[in-house]
C-alpha cells in the first residue's frame, strides 16, 4: 500500500466524527482545503505540515462524497492530486462547488 493511501486510512479511521449533515461536511471540506491551499502558497512549507494538510482535506472531500453518494474510497488516492480532482468535479457537477461561499442549495447567491 502506497504511503499516502495508508495515512489516508488511517485518517478516516481516527476517532473524528465522518458523518454528518452534507452542509456541516461542506464546511469542514472548506476550512480543510483553504488550509491545504493556504500551506502550498507558503515561501517554504513544511513537508510534514503540508501532508498533513493534504491528507485532512482529502479524508474530508471523503466524507462529503460518501454523503453525496460519489464512489470514493483512501485505495483510490494513489495519485492524490488526480484523484482530488475527480473528486471535485463530481461533487462540482452534483451542485457543491468546493470554492464557493453558498454552493450546497444551486441557485443561491
Amino acid at each position: 500500500m502506497a504511503m499516502y493511501v495508508h495515512l489516508l486510512s488511517a485518517a478516516l479511521s481516527s476517532d473524528e466524527p465522518r458523518a454528518g449533515a452534507p452542509g456541516e461536511l461542506l464546511a469542514v471540506a472548506r476550512t480543510r482545503r483553504d488550509q491545504m491551499l493556504a500551506s502550498a502558497r507558503r515561501a517554504h512549507p513544511s513537508a510534514e505540515r503540508s501532508l498533513a494538510y493534504d491528507v485532512n482535506y482529502d479524508a474530508a472531500l471523503i466524507a462529503l462524497c460518501a454523503v453525496m453518494g460519489v464512489d470514493s474510497t483512501p485505495a483510490s488516492f494513489g495519485q492524490p492530486k488526480e484523484e482530488r480532482a475527480r473528486l471535485e468535479r463530481a461533487l462540482a457537477d452534483a451542485g457543491l462547488d468546493l470554492a464557493e461561499t453558498d454552493s450546497l442549495h444551486p441557485g443561491a447567491g
